[in-house]
C-alpha cells in the first residue's frame, strides 16, 4: 500500500516491537496505549510485554521501549502479551477500488464473549498458560489504514466492520467468544479536504477493510494453532450446568436394587464408561449435537418450526428422540434403546429440567451407560 512505507519487527531478547511506519503524516484514532484519542503521526507500533505483565506505570514502561527503537514520541502504540515476532500479520485487500491495509496481532488467553460477566477464572487462567508454553499470547490489537481521507464519523464508522471482521474470525474459527478483555484498535486516514463519509460494512471501503482485518486476524491464530478449547463432552455438559454427579444422581433415581450389586461399584463403573465414552467421536458428536440444536431451538431458529414452538416440544418433533436413541444404542445396542425410553418416561432429576434436545440426549448418553454396565455384571455373574 502506498501509506505505508515499511514494516519492521525489532527484536530485544525474547521481547518484540513491531513498527509501521508511513509514507507520510496521517490522521489516527485509536484506543492505543500511548498516544491514543485522536492524533497525527507517521509511525504506529505493537510492543510486546511479558505475559505476566501487571504494571504500575505502562507509560513509562512503553516510552522505555520507544526510547531503546528509537520510535518517535509521537508514535501510536500499542502493548500486547502475544510474541509478536510470531503473530504479527499483514493484510492488503483490494474491493471495487478501495485498496486497504490491516496489521494485527492475536491471540486468545483472556478471551471473553463482550457483555458476559468475567467468570471462571481459574480455568481461564489454565488455558492462558497452556497457550502461553505455545507462544500465543494475549490481546488481537488491529490497525487499519484506509486510502481516502475520512470524516470524525466514518472513522468511527470503519471500526464496526474492523470490529465484526475480528469476531467473525474468532467464529470461522469455532469460538464462541468476540475478543479479549484487551482489544485495541486504530483506524490510519490521509489528510484531505474531500473526506469519505460512509466507511460502514455495506460500501466498498468497509468491506475491504473487513476482509483486510479478517484475513490478518485468522493468519495470526491458525500460524499460532490457537484454536478452541474443547476439552471432552463432559466439559461441554458441565458448562451447562450438567455436570457428572448430577448424572450419576439421574441414573441412581431409575436404578433398582439388587442386593449382589453393591452401590459404590455401580458409580465407579458409570464414572469409568463416563470417562471413556469421552474420547469417543461419534457419541462426543451426537452430544455436541443436541447442544448445539438446543441453543439454536432456544432461539426459534430452527427451519421449519414456527416461533414460540419450541419451548412447547411438540409431538411431532422426533429429531431430539432420534438422537438420545442413538446414544443410547450406539454404547449399549438394543439393549440400551430400551433404557433410553425407560428414562424418557420419568426424566429423573436434572433431565427433567432440561430442553427438548438436551432431555433426550441426556437419557440416551445415562441410559445408555447403566444399560451397558447392567450387561457387565449379568454377563460376569454368568461366568
Amino acid at each position: 500500500m502506498r501509506y505505508v512505507k515499511d514494516v519492521m519487527v525489532l527484536e530485544d531478547g525474547d521481547m518484540a516491537t513491531a513498527v509501521i511506519h508511513l509514507s507520510e503524516r496521517m490522521e489516527i484514532l485509536s484506543s492505543a496505549m500511548k498516544n491514543g484519542g485522536h492524533t497525527i503521526a507517521d509511525t504506529l507500533f505493537i510492543a510486546q510485554v511479558p505475559h505476566s505483565y501487571n504494571p504500575d506505570d505502562p507509560i513509562k514502561d512503553i516510552e522505555k521501549i520507544m526510547e531503546k527503537h528509537r520510535i518517535p514520541a509521537d508514535a501510536v502504540g500499542f502493548m500486547t502479551a502475544a510474541e509478536v515476532k510470531y503473530v504479527f500479520s499483514t493484510i492488503e485487500t483490494e474491493h471495487e477500488g478501495m485498496e486497504t491495509f490491516a496489521a494485527a496481532t492475536a491471540g486468545l488467553s483472556n478471551h471473553v464473549v463482550a457483555g458476559e460477566l468475567l467468570e471462571n477464572w481459574e480455568e481461564r487462567y489454565r488455558i492462558s498458560q497452556e497457550r502461553y508454553r505455545m507462544l500465543v499470547g494475549g490481546t488481537i490489537n488491529i490497525i487499519g489504514i484506509s486510502p481516502v481521507p475520512l470524516t470524525d464519523a466514518a472513522k468511527i464508522n470503519i471500526m464496526m466492520p474492523m470490529t465484526e471482521a475480528k469476531s467473525a474470525a474468532m467464529s470461522i474459527l469455532g469460538y464462541r467468544e468476540t475478543g479479549t478483555t484487551s482489544d485495541a484498535i486504530a483506524i490510519v486516514s490521509p489528510i484531505g479536504d474531500e473526506r469519505e463519509t460512509n466507511a460502514g460494512t455495506g460500501v466498498p471501503l468497509g468491506i475491504s477493510m473487513a476482509r483486510s482485518v479478517k484475513a490478518a486476524v485468522i493468519s495470526n491464530l491458525v500460524k499460532r494453532g490457537d484454536f478452541p478449547h474443547m476439552g471432552t463432552f463432559i466439559d461441554v455438559l458441565k458448562g451447562k450446568g450438567i455436570t457428572k454427579e448430577l448424572m450419576w444422581d439421574a441414573a441412581l433415581k431409575l436404578y433398582i436394587p439388587n442386593p449382589e450389586w453393591d452401590t459404590n461399584d455401580l458409580k465407579r463403573r458409570f464414572e469409568v464408561k463416563l470417562e471413556i465414552l469421552s474420547k469417543d467421536i461419534n457419541v462426543s458428536s451426537l452430544i455436541q449435537g443436541a447442544v448445539a440444536l438446543e441453543e439454536i431451538g432456544s432461539k426459534d431458529c430452527i427451519c421449519a418450526m414456527p416461533r414460540g414452538m419450541f419451548s412447547k416440544d411438540p409431538i411431532h418433533l422426533i429429531a431430539d428422540e432420534i438422537i438420545g436413541m442413538q446414544i443410547a444404542q450406539y454404547i449399549a445396542g438394543t439393549r440400551g434403546i430400551f433404557e433410553f425410553h425407560r428414562f424418557d418416561r420419568h426424566k429423573p432429576g436434572v433431565i427433567s429440567e432440561l430442553g427438548p434436545f438436551m432431555d433426550d440426549m441426556l437419557c440416551g448418553l445415562v441410559g445408555g451407560i447403566m444399560s451397558s454396565i447392567y450387561t457387565d455384571l449379568f454377563d460376569e455373574e454368568s461366568q
